[in-house]
């Protein structure tokens, strides 16, 4: 039975799990709602409130970009398999730049750790510390080829703890498509901070990453926080609507039982979903970018000068459509909608439509933050 929520509660539950909870795109969001609650046209203020929401704006990408099929890790079991790979962001208040990124590639549970370089010791000692002494040693770990994963002191770790290490091709660090993907969408966590916190970005880290591993993955249909701790994760917001479980009176033997029971269906399951996941990937194509009309409002890129990975991706100006001109829309006069300010031809690929105010209940000053 599912919690009918009163419209009295709805921004403050759409606040709590889209705002305050990594700015998570329509799907995700509507999972982390309907397990919570429902109410009726529930997906459409859910999309209303995403496609409106001020941060999301200004600070995702929208087009998809024409790429090839970056390949997929397949494990048969839990932490069998650890993806890993460096990101580096812009440097932050405290000095650092660097994220070594940790992936289980059946769980698709998510790790990131802010150091100060990239160096083989610190990757040897992270895993060690971080990963090995919480979550156990991986059967195989999967990298791109970076002196820091192909060096002596990384293949002695591997050798110390009988750590099969495979790599992508030369050329081709998208063959670590586990990472590839987890990268572009923890860039766009971090991106929808605020601009006073994007400096702070390794204080807000774990709350990005809470975010992510508690929220259903597209290719398992279960949250990595469920698959590898064997319940759903209880939220903030849960104890709010009453929706946490009564303490269990069960005896140890039955909740074993009943966990190993769980455990096996929702593994049997999410194997199942990774292996069509996985086929689905190999058939991704780009989708064309519609024209747009005269009149219509745009934001335009933002191209700021150094390492910008977290920064916004669209100004915050707001522009008009002048006129299309070509025919096949992919170039546009544009101007400042104050029109203060000259009319410039730009190409269709830096331009981001604003969603036109349907006037829903739900579109209020709250969804700004």
């Amino acid at each position: 039975m599912q919690l009918l929520l009163p419209q009295l509660l709805r921004e403050e539950v759409l606040t709590a799990l889209h705002n305050n909870h990594g700015h998570q795109g329509v799907e995700r969001t509507t999972i982390l709602v309907r397990q919570r609650c429902y109410w009726p046209f529930m997906r459409k203020d859910i999309k209303c409130w995403c496609q409106q929401c001020q941060r999301c704006l200004v600070a995702k990408a929208v087009q998809p970009k024409l790429r090839t099929f970056m390949g997929s890790l397949l494990a048969a079991r839990p932490l069998e398999i650890l993806a890993i790979d460096f990101t580096t962001l812009e440097k932050s208040s405290d000095g650092k730049e660097n994220l070594l990124v940790v992936t289980d590639v059946f769980f698709k549970f998510a790790q990131a750790y802010p150091t100060m370089d990239q160096k083989a010791t610190t990757v040897a000692r992270v895993l060690t510390e971080q990963w090995f002494y919480t979550y156990g040693v991986p059967q195989r770990i999967h990298t791109d080829q970076g002196r820091q994963f192909e060096g002596e002191l990384f293949q002695r770790l591997c050798q110390l703890y009988g750590i099969h290490k495979s790599r992508t091709s030369p050329y081709h660090p998208e063959g670590n498509g586990q990472c590839e993907r987890f990268n572009r969408t923890l860039h766009d966590l971090l991106r929808t901070l605020p601009a006073e916190k994007k400096k702070r970005w390794p204080q807000h880290l774990p709350h990005v990453l809470f975010a992510y591993n508690t929220t259903a993955h597209q290719s398992t249909g279960f949250s990595p926080y469920e698959l590898i701790f064997g319940r759903k994760p209880i939220l903030p917001l849960d104890s709010l609507l009453g929706t946490v479980d009564s303490p269990s009176e069960q005896t140890m033997e039955e909740w074993v039982r009943e966990h190993q029971e769980h455990l096996s269906v929702v593994y049997r399951q999410a194997r199942t979903n990774l292996e069509a996941a996985a086929k689905q990937r190999a058939k991704h194509q780009a989708v064309p970018l519609p024209i747009l009309l005269p009149g219509t409002l745009v934001y335009r890129r933002s191209h700021p000068l150094g390492r910008h990975k977290i920064h916004d991706h669209w100004d915050h100006v707001e522009y008009e459509v002048v006129s299309c001109l070509d025919e096949v829309g992919t170039l546009y006069k544009i101007r400042p909608r104050d029109q203060q300010g000259p009319e410039n031809n730009i190409h269709r690929q830096e331009l981001r439509p604003l969603p036109v105010d349907p006037g829903q209940p739900l579109s209020t000053s709250a969804n700004a933050s």
